[in-house]
């Protein structure tokens, strides 16, 4: 039997390659389990090359959550795209939040990491807040302001929701329609007490 040929990736393939392996390891075996060898050994690479691209297991981490940032926000920016109402949006919304951090994803487990969050903050601003911002601000000839927190509510209420889903299970479609209806609540309740 001969062994397996080994090729050469490209810089970027080979990041990305170290990056899905590090978050298989944390989905499979835990967060604490990553470790710069264990990640090596897994991947099939040398403590070295591991080294060559990244500094340091926080920079792993940091890289994972921007990169897994960055998918999540695309289905967000995808999902906004093809709505016709408003309510379609935020249900979207709230659905994805349900799949990204109902707990069992990478994003979920690093978002609760302060240090790692940290480099979100840094490198990557919510680009569906603007339009979320906007349309309610029409929906409701509200002001932007008004509007911003408003979503700022509305975010924190589908994430908590997406994480108590994540530990207690149950009917995730319900669920999902009693966080719209909670957020739909919320904004009547808001502009019934600015008005």
């Amino acid at each position: 039997m001969t062994d397996p040929v080994r090729r050469r990736l490209s810089p970027e393939a080979r990041r990305n390659q170290l990056l899905d392996c590090a978050r298989d390891i944390i989905l499979n075996q835990g967060l604490s389990t990553l470790t710069m060898e264990i990640l090596a050994q897994e991947a099939g690479v040398s403590n070295p090359l591991i080294y060559k691209y990244f500094a340091t297991r926080l920079q792993i981490l940091q890289e994972l959550l921007i990169r897994e940032y960055g998918t999540f926000r695309d289905s967000v920016t995808q999902n906004l795209s093809e709505v016709t109402t408003y309510r379609d949006a935020v249900r979207g919304y709230v659905e994805i939040n349900f799949r990204q951090f109902a707990g069992g994803d990478v994003l979920s487990i690093l978002f609760n990491q302060p240090d790692v969050r940290q480099a979100l903050a840094e490198k990557e601003r919510p680009r569906h807040a603007p339009f979320l911002i906007r349309e309610l601000s029409k929906e409701y000839n509200i002001s932007k302001r008004l509007a911003e927190k408003i979503i700022v509510l509305a975010s924190g209420a589908s994430l908590a929701a997406a994480e108590h889903y994540g530990r207690y299970g149950g009917d995730r479609e319900a669920q999902i329609e009693q966080t719209v209806d909670f957020i739909f609540g919320g904004i009547g309740k808001v502009l019934n007490t600015t008005e």
